[in-house]
């Protein structure tokens, strides 16, 4: 690659109103591509990068990465995709072989399994540069609510990603920026969590990586159904009910050492003295429902998509281990 590509288009983004803080430089290694690095010590609070509306990239609108009038997406877009050799292990580019052993793996979780072959099979029924795109937008590209739609975010996503990494921010004028939360040292990397809290699979098929960062699990709503004869309180703003099947109607999410609030209202609907084992019970169902054939992965170690999926399974299951230790050592304070 052009080594010094980066460094034109850090110039061209600055020349067109982006911000990159004066203590910050980006680097390139061969091996972790990208980084954002600190040059010198930085103050909490402290604007890092801004990106503004203007040069942030609709993903709707790009239908060929080669191909640019405007100079700055051109120079971006030649950057990017000399950095990209770890999309070609993404598992949307899964093979029968790979596909198989994934959907063997989640054949017990339907929501998961049915996601990602729905995915899958979309993704394959697109155009060889609609794939390069639409895998360059999994890992590049955020989805902006007051424009209901994704973009393409030039320096923004030369941050690496760390669960306890910052967050960005949008502006009311649309801009993306990202500020300092404590002092942030020399020589120090800037990191940042863009993703919601889902579980480390659901990351994994998304984003075609996992970090052991990664430390959150999430419950999606509706998934919760029982059928009870008799409940200890029932609130409607949290569940529906049809004849005596209950629904929970809100995520359940467990992140960063945390569990949301409304735990409290799911478990009010069953006896105090049940609610501590049954959130441990459905939290070990989670767990069960997806497992590791060893055979299978003593067959599969030369996949590098395989060996990744593994990894996010693995971790997974320490994630679920880790809340249901959580939930013994917390549970008055829960209650």
């Amino acid at each position: 690659m052009n080594n010094n590509s980066h460094e034109d288009l850090s110039n061209l983004f600055i020349e067109q109103g982006g911000f990159l803080n004066k203590n910050l430089i980006i680097k390139y290694d061969n091996e972790k591509g990208f980084g954002v690095f600190c040059v010198d010590d930085i103050p909490p609070n402290s604007l890092l990068i801004d990106v503004p509306h203007n040069l942030l990239i609709p993903v709707n609108k790009v239908d060929d990465i080669t191909m640019f009038r405007n100079k700055f997406k051109q120079k971006y877009f030649e950057t990017i995709a000399d950095n990209n050799e770890h999309l070609g292990y993404h598992p949307l580019l899964s093979n029968n072989f790979e596909l198989k052993i994934i959907n063997k793996v989640l054949k017990n979780n339907e929501n998961l399994n049915k996601d990602f072959s729905k995915k899958h099979k979309v993704f394959n029924n697109l155009s060889i540069e609609k794939k390069k795109i639409e895998l360059l937008s999994l890992t590049r590209a955020i989805f902006i609510e007051g424009y209901n739609q994704k973009f393409f975010m030039p320096i923004m996503d030369f941050v690496n990603y760390h669960h306890e990494g910052l967050n960005y921010s949008n502006s009311k004028d649309g801009n993306v920026y990202l500020k300092s939360k404590k002092h942030i040292k020399k020589n120090q990397e800037i990191l940042i969590n863009y993703a919601d809290a889902t579980d480390a699979v659901t990351f994994f098929l998304g984003h075609g990586f996992v970090d052991n960062s990664y430390n959150a699990f999430k419950i999606k709503k509706n998934e919760l159904n029982f059928k009870l004869n008799t409940i200890s309180t029932f609130n409607e703003k949290y569940f529906s009910k049809e004849n005596d099947i209950y629904t929970f109607k809100e995520d359940i999410i467990f992140n960063k050492n945390r569990f949301s609030l409304n735990v409290q209202q799911f478990l009010e609907i069953f006896p105090l003295n049940q609610r501590k084992e049954m959130l441990k019970k459905i939290l070990k169902t989670y767990k069960n429902l997806i497992s590791i054939d060893v055979e299978d992965y003593n067959l599969t170690k030369d996949s590098i998509i395989l060996k990744n999926f593994f990894k996010s399974v693995e971790l997974y299951t320490k994630i679920i281990d880790n809340y249901l230790e959580l939930i013994e050592r917390k549970w008055k304070k829960l209650n």
